[in-house]
C-alpha cells in the first residue's frame, strides 16, 4: 500500500543485541532471514501511535507468604 509510512528496518546490529539479550544462538547464515521475520512481526507495533494509547495502572500483586501488615496473630 503506497499510503502506509515505511517502518525502519531493523539493522544487524539491532537484531544482533535482541538475539544476545533473548540468549538463543542463531546462525550467521540465518541472520537475514530472522532479520526479515522480525521486522515482519513488529511491523504493526511500530505503525500503532502509543501516544493515542491510554495508559492503565498497573496490576495489584501480592505475595501470600509475605509479611502481614496490621494484621495481628493471636
Amino acid at each position: 500500500m503506497p499510503d502506509e509510512p515505511k517502518s525502519p528496518e531493523l539493522t544487524m546490529d539491532e537484531l544482533r543485541a535482541r538475539i544476545a539479550a533473548a540468549g538463543v544462538t542463531i546462525p550467521e547464515n540465518r541472520l537475514n532471514m530472522v532479520r526479515k521475520l522480525l521486522g515482519e512481526a513488529l511491523a504493526p507495533l511500530r505503525a500503532v501511535d502509543s501516544r493515542t494509547i491510554r495508559p492503565l495502572e498497573p496490576s495489584v500483586t501480592f505475595d501470600a507468604g509475605g509479611p502481614h501488615v496490621g494484621v495481628r496473630h493471636e
